[in-house]
């Protein structure tokens, strides 16, 4: 379940409390969240429901979480990103929610800044 582990991290919860939340064994969501193991519908519905996302989310097939699509992303801005692309977003998302929006604007202008220089 290709998204488990991102939810989970913007939660900032560990694999141990978040089974532990979801009433499944530790063991279980953890071979969810590698892949190792599928869920059934209704475990897949629970989790959705815990992570406040679809299952279509979940199970990789919407890129967009409810929230996101409601803040105006689309399809046609898909791109793909390399998984360091992928942990730079993660921490801009994670500035943005501890400092806000100001912090990610001053994060942006120390990296403008650094393309200015030779």
């Amino acid at each position: 379940m290709k998204n488990l582990r991102n939810l989970r991290k913007e939660k900032n919860l560990t694999i141990s409390k978040t089974s532990e939340m979801l009433n499944i064994p530790f063991e279980t969501y953890r071979s969810y969240e590698i892949g190792r193991n599928q869920a059934d519908y209704e475990t897949l519905l629970k989790i959705a429901d815990f992570f406040d996302v679809s299952v279509d989310y979940i199970l990789g097939r919407d890129e967009f979480t409810p929230k996101e699509k409601s803040a105006g992303l689309s399809e046609t801005r898909k791109i793909s990103i390399t998984p360091l692309e992928d942990d730079l977003l993660y921490t801009f998302r994670q500035i943005g929610k501890r400092f806000g929006e100001q912090a990610q604007r001053d994060y942006i202008t120390v990296g403008e800044n650094m393309l200015k220089l030779k």
